[in-house]
């Protein structure tokens, strides 16, 4: 059972040099290859550190647990901006106001002290304090401080830029358009249109690309107010109330708060799919309105769905009309190549030095949501502090073996391919095309060669994978791989390598 279950979260919902030619086998010159040590996982798990330096490492192993306790927009509306310190017996958690405070005292404390407790023995206990209180770094000393425009508009995340954003062909037009708008903020209407409506699965970037943009407003000295769906219902319902906790009439609320969003030149409103007429009709039409107030003159509003508005249902056909009537933006799970990307920006960002094969075997084995491969990153992490060693292939294997998806992974040609492919940086067109040159022909004879093996195709068929190539050619491919595997030990560890990342499910 999770940590938090029948815990109240706060949430309104229940929630984010083939050789093809004889004569040019024998004298190729090797390419560079990774040489890390193999280690063996220690036969216990010792004792975790003592010493946490400022409370980061102790408050990110924390963070890795509780970002699988709730919601992935709970995590990183309330949990993720938290900055910890160390002071005395307490890890200090400072948090953006007091507002934020209230809401993690009522809602998260007493799940975060539990993790607390857990991963460093009991040493301390979480309180929460107002971040103006907390020592001054230098990143915060020469940053401006991100604060939201109302009252009632949750906080964007510093990281979230675009320069932090990694692009990639599944992503592409989203972070595009969404630059151009952020580029042409001053002129606004960059893109001729009020409406954005950015949509795909969880995990994919809408929110980023919502808070850089948001990011490049406030430098432009324009302002912006961001909404989770879950703050939406909040601030609305409170709006609608007759009387407030003190029994004074309020009929005037609801104008009071339109008049503040108003005055925002953009409008950001993350999930807007569960703003629908079935869990809040009222609500609903404070959408409606504000829908109105931002898709004329010169103002913009931002929409971010896991649906497109063909796909939403509990609307009203006007709702789904209007949505349609802005610039759509599609964002897709991210292709090998991007994930790869994704892992290395972020390995960097984090100060880890991720091999290649390691690399490789992470985005092999976790495919579908980036927030997921940020996860590995930081339990890999992690398991370098409890077990005090480096980073190699066997210690991420049981790093992320809880997790990779539960799911078969097929092992098949055109996989096996794009594997070896991102392992040699090459391009499978390569690995598939007419070139003979040293660099394309390795990987094509190794990729043939794994395939064989893994899947047992015949030599035709593998034939037909590699641009209709003779059996004959596969036939040697396999052979000469199996020869090279005896004399060359760089050969033979990038077989290795490879069957341990498709191998694995």
């Amino acid at each position: 059972m999770g940590l938090v279950s029948g815990m109240k979260n706060g949430s309104l919902f229940d929630e984010e040099f083939f050789e093809e030619s004889l004569s040019n086998t024998g004298d190729d010159k090797k390419d560079k290859k990774l040489t890390h040590q193999k280690k063996e996982p220690p036969s216990h798990q010792p004792a975790i550190k003592t010493e946490f330096d400022d409370g980061l490492a102790l408050w990110q192993i924390c963070l890795d647990t509780l970002r699988l306790e709730v919601s992935e927009i709970e995590f990183n509306q309330w949990l993720r901006p938290l900055k910890p310190k160390i002071v005395g017996q307490y890890l200090m958690l400072f948090a953006i106001n007091p507002v934020f405070i209230r809401h993690i005292d009522a809602h998260y404390l007493q799940v975060i002290n539990q993790v607390l407790l857990q991963h460093s023995g009991g040493r301390f206990t979480a309180k929460v304090q107002v971040q103006s209180f907390a020592p001054k770094s230098d990143k915060q000393e020469h940053t401006p401080k991100i604060q939201a425009r109302i009252e009632e508009s949750d906080a964007i995340d510093e990281n979230y830029t675009f320069e932090t954003f990694v692009k990639g062909k599944t992503n592409m037009l989203a972070y595009n358009t969404c630059y151009e708008i952020a580029k042409k903020a001053r002129q606004k209407r960059g893109v001729g249109s009020n409406l954005v409506f950015i949509y795909g699965s969880s995990g994919l970037g809408k929110t980023h690309l919502m808070h850089a943009v948001a990011h490049r407003y406030q430098k432009a000295g324009l302002t912006y107010c961001y909404f989770t769906k879950d703050q939406f219902f909040r601030i609305a319902i409170a709006s609608m109330r007759k009387t407030d906790a003190g029994g004074q009439n309020t009929d005037n609320r609801s104008e009071s708060l339109m008049k503040r969003i108003a005055k925002a030149d953009l409008l950001m409103i993350d999930d807007v799919h569960m703003i629908n007429e079935k869990n809040g009709p009222k609500v609903s039409q404070v959408l409606m309105t504000l829908f109105e107030m931002f898709t004329k003159g010169d103002k913009l509003l931002i929409l971010a769905s896991n649906l497109p508005p063909s796909q939403m249902e509990d609307f009203d056909s006007r709702f789904l009309s209007r949505f349609s009537g802005g610039i759509s933006l599609p964002i897709e799970p991210p292709d090998m190549e991007t994930r790869v990307q994704i892992l290395n920006k972020k390995a960097g960002a984090m100060h880890i030095e991720l091999p290649k094969d390691c690399t490789i075997f992470i985005a092999q084995n976790i495919s579908t949501d980036v927030r997921l491969l940020e996860g590995a990153l930081n339990q890999i992490r992690a398991n370098t502090l409890v077990y005090n060693g480096e980073i190699d292939l066997m210690l991420v294997r049981q790093a992320i073996k809880d997790r990779i998806e539960a799911r078969a992974r097929a092992i098949n040609a055109e996989n096996i391919r794009e594997v070896v492919a991102e392992y040699y940086g090459v391009s499978v067109k390569e690995l598939s095309g007419k070139k003979r040159s040293r660099e394309i022909v390795r990987p094509r004879q190794m990729a043939m060669a794994l395939i064989r093996e893994l899947t047992h195709d015949s030599f035709p068929e593998i034939g037909q994978v590699f641009g209709g190539r003779d059996h004959t050619t596969v036939m040697h491919a396999c052979e000469n791989i199996a020869r090279l595997r005896v004399i060359d030990p760089v050969i033979d560890k990038d077989y290795q390598a490879l069957m341990v990342t498709l191998e694995f499910v």
